[in-house]
């Protein structure tokens, strides 16, 4: 059995005709934080859509290995088995993650039913409040049209780490929160992967976020890795030119 739960060989990935992620490898081991750091247009949110399997994302080279099994042209059938409790997803856009004008209790029913998990609304509850709802069972009678952009995105968040997926993919998933909100989402995803041994694979463009999450960091520009390695080593020695830039112009939180 592989030391790694994901093995990532040279993948390169496109919406069309060009390649928006070019020849990007990186391994995670189970429990294991890696965050993708890069500015808009850098390729991280597609490498993450390309890992999940979205539609629209097509895979144009190189290999995907989770829990040694190649997922890379894996059918769609059999993909949707492994989310949820084998890949989780934290979308930038919560509209990717419900249908606008179904009440939200009934799509986690579904939901959870899909992989023959039941529908605790106290456990549910008290996952919306760790991260900003107080009245979690209440929100769940509305429609996702009815609820803000903020509000449907911490649902999102509640809604993967239900299923205490072990890898969590997070595509910017602090974006839209207010920073007291964002901070109590990195608590609890920190909580789960002490608790659950999840690995959690975050791209963002927030260097404080980076840092204080992850175990290693690579920074991404026009769909390649240019640097990777140790998050310290990244901040106190950074090789890149790009990657000093990156550092000397982002407000920073501490560790």
């Amino acid at each position: 059995m592989s030391e790694y739960l994901l093995k990532i060989n040279d993948l390169s990935a496109s919406y069309g005709d060009e390649d928006i992620v070019k020849e990007v490898s990186l391994c995670m081991q189970p429990g294991e934080v890696v965050c993708i750091v890069g500015e808009s247009g850098s390729g991280k949110s597609t490498l993450i859509k390309a890992i999940h399997g979205m539609s629209g994302v097509g895979i144009t080279g190189g290999t995907i290995v989770f829990d040694d099994a190649d997922i890379t042209a894996l059918p769609a059938r059999d993909r949707r088995k492994l989310m949820g409790t084998g890949i989780g997803l934290i979308p930038q856009d919560p509209q990717a993650s419900f249908n606008p004008i179904r009440k939200l209790d009934v799509q986690f029913r579904e939901a959870l039913a899909g992989h023959d998990l039941p529908y605790d609304e106290d456990r549910i509850d008290e996952m919306l409040r760790k991260i900003g709802l107080q009245h979690g069972k209440a929100v769940l009678k509305n429609r996702p049209f009815e609820l803000s952009g903020g509000m449907n995105q911490r649902i999102a968040i509640a809604a993967a780490m239900l299923f205490e997926p072990r890898l969590l993919l997070c595509d910017e998933a602090t974006s839209a929160l207010d920073v007291t909100t964002a901070g109590a989402v990195v608590e609890e995803l920190l909580k789960i992967r002490e608790t659950n041994g999840t690995s959690i694979l975050l791209v963002t463009h927030h260097l404080g976020i980076a840092r204080k999450m992850a175990d290693n960091i690579g920074i991404m520009k026009d769909g390649r890795i240019i640097e990777y390695g140790n998050t310290e080593k990244i901040f106190d020695s950074p090789q890149n030119e790009y990657t000093k830039k990156l550092i000397r112009d982002v407000p920073k939180l501490k560790k």
